[in-house]
């Protein structure tokens, strides 16, 4: 792991889906990387019922030579975060485990359920949000071992 530059838990209530989130903004490869997962997600109790690890990435329009969104840009982004972190929510299709700040980008991470179609999700999304940059990827992971890792690894709240 790199330097850790901050960590706290924030309530964000309705700016981002009602949820408890942790922190974690560190040092990795010399650039800013800044993390962000719910609190309290089940892994064992969840991964059988989401097992394809679907991860969608905007690629910022206005970026830092540190990889970070420009401040005015990212403060822009807040409707689209809104709405893909509560995605999945209502209809329990779906869990979000993380979202990643680094190198331009912001990839959030999900668990979905096995009929889930990234590829259509990006599309009705880019159409809710045109001139975002947005592509997706998705790949079974029913052992969640992505996330499991990652956590292990960076996530770790003492």
């Amino acid at each position: 792991m790199g330097n850790v530059i901050g960590i706290s838990d924030v309530s964000e209530g309705e700016k981002s889906s009602d949820l408890l989130w942790h922190r974690l903004s560190l040092e990795y490869e010399g650039f800013p990387l800044h993390l962000r997962w719910p609190a309290g997600v089940d892994f064992d109790d969840l991964s059988g019922r989401f097992p394809k690890l679907f991860v969608l990435t905007h690629t910022f329009t206005f970026r830092r030579p540190d990889g970070t969104p420009e401040p005015t840009y990212n403060d822009t982004l807040a409707n689209f975060d809104l709405t893909v972190t509560r995605s999945f929510r209502t209809d329990r299709t779906g869990q979000i485990v993380l979202i990643e700040t680094f190198g331009g980008k912001r990839n959030y991470y999900f668990y979905v359920m096995s009929t889930f179609d990234g590829g259509t999700y990006c599309l009705l999304l880019s159409g809710q949000f045109p001139g975002y940059n947005l592509s997706e990827t998705t790949r079974e992971d029913p052992a969640w071992h992505f996330i499991r890792n990652y956590h292990a690894k960076y996530l770790v709240v003492t």
